[in-house]
């Protein structure tokens, strides 16, 4: 469906009938569209989700709301049909979004978003490693991330799958790619078991939410790359996407990862080696042809030194 799409009559209708009134979109994304209901309520209308991705995302909400975490994190109270579309009925966060200027080509990472990241790292890195938290599917058509084995050899297996997936459109621009992905297989199953928590997998700045006072009360958007494993996994990657494409891309990527260092302790190789596991596993997430920004970037972050180096 067209992400640029109003939200159809049907979705207007659903939502009326099961008592609710849309009062106006508040935002959308390449997933669906989000519609303030008042009283503390949202919908979003999803584009194509079906009814049971939505209702084990329910779940798995539900079992980290049980958790307790020290960050907000979303409620699903209701799935609506809508014609060809599924609506969640939401409890709606409190805050702003970490970083709304997210077209701002000169973006410098500022202390309130170095100190908001570490405060949604660290909630998340203490979050119990319950079975029930590890039902959501590590990517679309993956199945969840293991949690019976530990999380480098469960990585591993995810990087092997993936890496097979994206060969012919990654191999013309890697052309070492099956050394490369050997390599960090056997990294990725020679990790030391380590601390175990919530991986988001996907903490760009629109899903970390902020008040005022630069705290960071409420997370976004779990499901992509959400896993029970490693917290330095989340760390790496949360600075990586941070400032993706701008030219100041890799300074900020630097500043954070000094900041997760400093406060985390994490080894600067294996962030490296979790960047790569990243660049192998989502390199054709968004384009099967490999032909989008997304996958030159990781086209781009598979040829660094100190990513070769790691390995």
């Amino acid at each position: 469906m067209d992400p640029t799409r109003p939200p159809s009559d049907a979705v207007t209708h659903a939502l009326l009938a099961a008592g609710h009134q849309p009062r106006g979109e508040l935002g959308r994304g390449m997933e669906g569209v989000v519609l303030d209901l008042g009283g503390g309520l949202v919908a979003k209308a999803w584009h194509s989700r079906p009814r049971a991705q939505l209702e084990r995302l329910r779940d798995f909400y539900d079992a980290l709301d049980a958790a307790r975490p020290a960050v907000t994190t979303p409620r699903i109270l209701e799935v609506l049909d809508a014609a060809d579309q599924r609506v969640t009925v939401e409890e709606r966060l409190e805050g702003r979004p970490l970083r709304a200027g997210m077209g701002d080509i000169a973006h410098h990472v500022t202390d309130e978003q170095v100190a908001a990241l570490l405060e949604v790292l660290a909630a998340l890195a203490a979050v119990p490693p319950d079975p029930a938290l590890a039902t959501l599917p590590a990517l679309e058509d993956e199945p969840p991330l293991a949690v019976d084995v530990p999380f480098g050899p469960a990585l591993a297996d995810l990087v092997v799958r993936r890496a097979r997936r994206s060969r012919a459109s990654l191999l013309p621009r890697v052309p070492d790619l099956d050394d490369l992905v050997a390599a960090v297989v056997a990294r990725l199953r020679d990790l030391p078991p380590g601390p175990t928590g919530l991986v988001h997998g996907d903490l760009i700045p629109a899903n970390v939410l902020v008040r005022d006072d630069g705290a960071a009360p409420a997370v976004l958007d779990f499901g992509f790359l959400t896993v029970v494993g490693d917290p330095a996994f989340d760390a790496a990657v949360a600075a990586s996407i941070h400032d993706m494409y701008g030219p100041r891309a890799r300074v900020n990527e630097a500043l954070l990862d000094d900041a997760v260092v400093a406060r985390f302790d994490h080894d600067r190789s294996t962030l490296a080696l979790y960047r790569a596991a990243y660049a192998l596993v989502t390199a054709t997430c968004f384009s099967a042809s490999g032909s989008d920004g997304h996958a030159a970037w990781c086209v781009a972050v598979l040829g660094r030194p100190e990513v070769r180096a790691a390995l």
